[in-house]
């Protein structure tokens, strides 16, 4: 089977799965750090297809996992041998099975333009699959490090359902700005919400940029100060990044890249493209949520990814 990827990307092919057989990139960041920008960047690149906030589906996905390794019932994904008889019968499910159903879910979250969608079964017309085949594709999120589960937790998760995968993870160490950022750009959300970005699901709203929701569920949330909840969003990704491994991941700074293209245009090196230079920077959300419709990166025409590392 084809493999992308990490290099050192530890695939089990199993008849039911091939856990390596697409690629995908993830971008993991903090609120008010630039990841739109750099999502609508990357998205420049070619056979490239990110799409934006999902309300942590990766981390949602990874529920089934823990479901079926026995959370709150039978361990089934542990059970390496057929079971014949009784209420628990069931096949052994070989190791990393469970990856295409996951992968699944964010080829469901990000699907081929619509147009492509309606044309399906048109007559030489491509297929959804066949248009989507050679695709790298993948989501950002800013919620990925919610405490709701630890570093290697999260780092193994990836690892185990999507090994041939790359993850970008972009901070922003001049917590100083991140914070004034999210001080103008957002109201207390106990006051009155103002957030407006279409990327955010209306009534689950970010307001305080730590990547959480901030509907009233009828528990009051830590009264913490901003710059201190900045900079554990920054620990937790710096060190999921150490956990991935330099592989598979690559932490890169806003307050670095936003001046200088060329970190960027590292980037896309260690991603695996060819003759890709990016020659600007777009810069969405400027002032709250303005696009830039202005900007283009003006990859070379001759910038490809190839069939293979």
């Amino acid at each position: 089977s084809r493999t992308h990827g990490a290099p050192n990307a530890q695939c089990q092919n199993s008849p039911m799965c091939s856990p390596c057989n697409r690629r995908y990139l993830f971008i993991l960041a903090t609120g008010r750090s630039g990841s739109t920008s750099l999502l609508k960047m990357l998205n420049y690149l070619p056979n490239v297809r990110l799409s934006g906030e999902n309300n942590n589906i990766l981390y949602v996905a990874s529920k089934l996992i823990s479901n079926f390794e026995g959370e709150e019932g039978p361990p089934l994904l542990k059970q390496n041998f057929d079971r014949t008889e009784g209420a628990l019968v069931h096949n052994a499910i070989m190791p990393q099975t469970m990856s295409c159903p996951i992968q699944q879910i964010i080829h469901t979250m990000n699907p081929p333009p619509l147009v492509v969608q309606q044309k399906d079964n048109v007559t030489n017309e491509p297929s959804a699959r066949e248009h989507d085949e050679n695709l790298i594709l993948g989501v950002k999120t800013i919620r990925y490090h919610k405490k709701t589960w630890d570093v290697k937790t999260a780092a193994t998760f990836l690892k185990e359902n999507f090994p041939c995968s790359r993850v970008i993870v972009n901070i922003r160490s001049d917590i100083d700005g991140q914070s004034r950022s999210i001080n103008t750009t957002f109201t207390n959300p106990r006051k009155k919400h103002k957030c407006k970005d279409e990327d955010e699901d209306k009534g689950i709203e970010d307001c305080d940029g730590d990547g959480d929701s901030d509907q009233d569920d009828g528990h009051e949330k830590d009264e913490k100060d901003p710059k201190e909840m900045i900079q554990e969003m920054n620990d937790y990704l710096t060190h999921l990044t150490t956990e991935l491994g330099e592989d598979m991941a690559q932490l890169i700074d806003m307050t670095e890249w936003i001046k200088d293209v060329t970190v960027l245009n590292n980037v896309v090196e260690w991603l695996g493209f060819k003759h890709c230079q990016f020659r600007s920077i777009v810069h969405e959300n400027a002032g709250g949520y303005e696009r830039d419709h202005d900007t283009t990166p003006n990859v070379s025409s001759k910038c490809h990814y190839p069939d293979s590392f």
